[in-house]
């Protein structure tokens, strides 16, 4: 089995690999008829997804395979718009590429109007490239509450160590850290551990985190890791204005929702709150066993399937309709009916990981709070007509493409093949009939360079958290003989 490496990232990381290979993200790869493939739509779903073995390589035919097979995924997409409608619309697939959309449009506005907007001055990086390279190790304690957090405080000031105060609690070694300045850490516990105060045997904390716990640290030791080539210090130093960027981004845009959101009320209806979330636990509180499947399913099941929690019996249907009234947001009435219908293109987000059934209504409010201030967003996104900006919409397309031609290989293969299985002379075929309105950049798709490391990218605190679809395992065809040059220019 191959590895698998999950990164969390924002949507600024996604461009950081085409910036380096000196190419306009932008820049068109690949013109199918009315469909294209952008420089960046090649890198993405080569890289943030797990290549099959016989394309995984870097090498120049490994790159031929990933680019037929692209644009094998737009000949489908084709193919099935002018004669298989009827065969893949459904609902939830609508309510699934509403919210990709919406989705997209919230984090163009978000690098639009904030992180575009960061500007960073010369001393402030210079202050912090010194930390960039820089690993502190420490060992953490995450206590409950704030008369814990008293009484471990009096613990060490009477010269108790933490990890011996850790052992008597839990009867087990105090859990260790490593935390680097780049980390995707809290701001808050970045800029607590990376200052001139730092020392051996410090105490850290307590640090207040979004799960209303709070974190206690002590320093170990920590090693700096120098830039030493000319190369290597120009990196460093772009990855911290990134950073720096992005920290101040965060906050403007926190301010910025806070703003927008600050004379709006949201209050629950307390008893039919109360059963809802016991329904809504039983179905998000499952098993982690019962959740495992295939990647590729994981992907779609937000496109074939509903994400609300569903009545499971009549006992609970009659005890709560979808007519009831779940909350009140803004004087206007939601009930479980208007909520379920919202949650069909704005699957739930919860700020905790890991919860148990006592913890679970709480995290459902607020997952709540965060869907309600998505819609928020969401006005202000169509207000500046973000949904027909070029981006928005190419998102859109590579969804709804490698949704079509998911669902093409379930109608042509009459039941024969399964999803790994290749297609090869549809594929030919396709490529006789749509060849001369095949364009290809020659020019950029000589200048790509791809990695061979197996990895899928995953966004964070997202309703859609995986960036781009799998890649489609159509073709392991090496061969550009078909369409036409394009010459290194961006055509729109």
């Amino acid at each position: 089995m191959r590895l698998l490496i999950c990164i969390f990232i924002l949507l600024i990381y996604s461009c950081s690999k085409v910036e380096e290979i000196g190419l306009d993200k932008n820049l068109i790869l690949a013109k199918v008829a009315n469909k294209h493939i952008t420089v960046q739509d090649f890198i993405q779903r080569s890289e943030y997804t797990i290549r099959p073995d016989y394309c995984k390589k870097s090498n120049y035919i490994h790159k031929k395979i990933i680019l037929n097979s692209l644009i094998a995924e737009k000949m489908i997409a084709l193919e099935m718009e002018n004669r298989f409608e009827n065969t893949y619309k459904s609902n939830f697939f609508d309510y699934f590429i509403k919210g990709r959309k919406e989705q997209a449009m919230r984090q163009l506005l978000y690098n639009n109007d904030f992180f575009d907007q960061a500007l960073i001055n010369d001393e402030v990086v210079k202050k912090h490239y010194k930390y960039a390279g820089r690993t502190v190790n420490v060992q953490y304690i995450n206590l409950p509450s704030l008369e814990i957090v008293e009484k471990v405080n009096y613990l060490l000031e009477d010269g108790v160590g933490l990890d011996s105060i850790y052992n008597s609690i839990w009867s087990q070694r105090i859990p260790e850290k490593s935390i680097r300045w780049m980390d995707r850490e809290s701001d808050l516990i970045i800029e607590s551990i990376f200052n001139e105060s730092i020392e051996t045997g410090k105490i850290i904390g307590p640090l207040k985190n979004e799960e209303n716990s709070y974190l206690i640290m002590q320093i170990i030791n920590w090693v700096d890791q120098p830039a030493i080539t000319e190369e290597q210090r120009k990196i460093r130093y772009n990855d911290t204005v990134e950073k720096l960027k992005e920290t101040k981004a965060k906050k403007s845009h926190s301010r910025w929702v806070e703003s927008l959101m600050s004379k709006k009320k949201i209050e629950f209806n307390k008893e039919i709150f109360k059963q809802y979330a016991k329904i809504a636990g039983d179905h998000y509180l499952k098993k982690e066993s019962d959740k495992e499947t295939a990647i590729n399913n994981v992907i779609w099941a937000q496109a074939e399937n509903s994400d609300l929690p569903t009545l499971a019996n009549s006992k609970q249907e009659k005890q709560l309709s979808l007519n009831e009234e779940l909350f009140t947001y803004d004087g206007n009435s939601w009930s479980i009916g208007d909520f379920n219908k919202a949650l069909l293109s704005h699957p739930l987000v919860f700020r905790k990981k890991k919860m148990g059934r006592s913890d679970f209504p709480n995290q459902l409010r607020l997952a709540i709070a965060d869907l309600i201030r998505n819609l928020e967003i969401n006005k202000k996104c169509y207000e500046k007509k973000l949904n027909n900006h070029w981006i928005v919409q190419s998102n859109i397309s590579m969804w709804s493409d490698a949704y079509l031609a998911k669902k093409y290989k379930e109608i042509k293969n009459l039941k024969r093949l399964n999803n790994d299985q290749l297609i090869n002379s549809t594929i030919d075929s396709l490529q006789l009939v749509f060849s001369d309105q095949i364009k290809i950049n020659t020019n950029a798709f000589e200048n790509i360079e791809l990695t061979s490391t197996d990895m899928m990218v995953t966004q964070l605190g997202v309703p859609y958290p995986i960036v781009v679809p799998s890649f489609p395992k159509l073709t392991n065809d090496n061969k550009l003989d078909y369409g036409k040059k394009m010459e290194l220019s961006n055509e729109n």
